[in-house]
């Protein structure tokens, strides 16, 4: 089962036990490092580790300064906002399964499966972008009506689809609509996209209105947020709209 650290030098560091790993692997993700290590490793061995590459896991670079994930793999930890996804090997199954429990997506695959096939990563890239809208049916539409409640706001209905060029969008009926992948995104990028589809049902335009209608619901943090939006990289956003 993975767990989560807290170091004063590193940051987040999440641990992944994985039956197929022989050594200690780190690898910096977004915003945290991800240490696979193999199963039975004593948790203060792992951290005497960590320690001890210290200077080398300073140095690691963002993997968002590498070139876009293009083959997952089963030492891979896929995290969205509400759930994590994991790629394993079953012994006793015959047939790819998928399961959506306790904020874990499990991606099974028969024990003599190629992973890295084209197939099988199509199959994964399916598997997760199905718990991605499952789960942006539950959160987004109740963000928007907690928001819109809070800021005496009024919309239509709110609609999830799989865009792949905006976060979201917002019509002059009050139609409001996201994309799935906003779920990739850190949560205050996610409520700044709601609070922003919001405000356009009061200006549908980028005017100087509209900034200071979406200054007062984001405690004038709009424009830092937008560069924010604009700068970041969701982590696994290219393999999962990767055709």
């Amino acid at each position: 089962m993975n767990y989560s650290i807290k170091h004063p030098d590193l940051g987040d560091i999440l641990i992944t036990p994985n039956k197929r790993a022989k050594n200690i692997i780190a690898r910096r993700k977004n915003d945290y490092i991800q240490v696979t290590v193999p199963i039975g490793i004593t948790r203060n061995r792992i951290l005497a580790t960590i320690e001890r590459l210290k200077p080398q896991l300073l140095d690691l670079p963002s993997i968002t300064k590498k070139a876009k994930v293009s083959v997952v793999s089963e030492t891979d930890v896929i995290q969205t906002l509400t759930f994590s996804a994991h790629i394993k090997r079953h012994s006793l199954s015959d047939h790819i399964g998928i399961s959506l429990q306790n904020k874990v997506l499990h991606i099974s695959f028969p024990a003599n499966s190629d992973i890295a096939s084209p197939n099988n990563q199509q199959a994964i890239r399916q598997a997760i972008i199905w718990g991605l809208r499952n789960e942006a049916k539950k959160i987004l539409p109740q963000k928007t009506a907690q928001f819109a409640k809070q800021f005496n706001l009024s919309y239509k209905e709110v609609k999830i689809n799989s865009s792949k060029g905006r976060w979201g969008s917002c019509t002059s009926k009050k139609n409001i609509n996201y994309s799935l992948f906003m779920l990739l995104l850190p949560e205050k990028l996610i409520d700044y996209i709601v609070l922003h589809e919001l405000a356009h049902t009061i200006e549908m335009n980028h005017s100087e209105r509209f900034w200071s209608l979406l200054n007062s619901f984001t405690d004038n943090k709009a424009k830092e947020l937008a560069k924010e939006l604009k700068r970041h990289k969701a982590e696994w956003y290219d393999f999962l709209v990767e055709k």
